[in-house]
């Protein structure tokens, strides 16, 4: 720091870190909740059964067929905004 006497120069880096060592251990506190929130709600997945999980895979790609099929159908100018 140009003007600043090596004591204040030291201490403003330490403060830096310090500040960024805080920040970087809550966003890393919020994925660790996001994860644990994602694995409660994800957990009845592991409990499917093969046929399952591919009866879902068939509804999931008809409905991807649909969508896309219906996008190809539709009329008229794009919303402004979206694109």
């Amino acid at each position: 720091m140009l003007g600043m006497s090596s004591a204040a120069s030291t201490w403003w880096r330490f403060a830096e870190w310090w500040n960024r060592h805080v920040w970087q251990r809550e966003l890393y506190r919020q994925l660790d909740a996001v994860r644990e929130d994602f694995t409660a709600r994800s957990s009845w997945i592991d409990e499917l059964s093969d046929e399952e999980v591919e009866e879902i895979h068939r509804a999931l790609d008809a409905c991807v067929e649909a969508i896309v099929e219906g996008v190809g159908e539709a009329e008229g100018p794009p919303v402004e905004g979206t694109s």
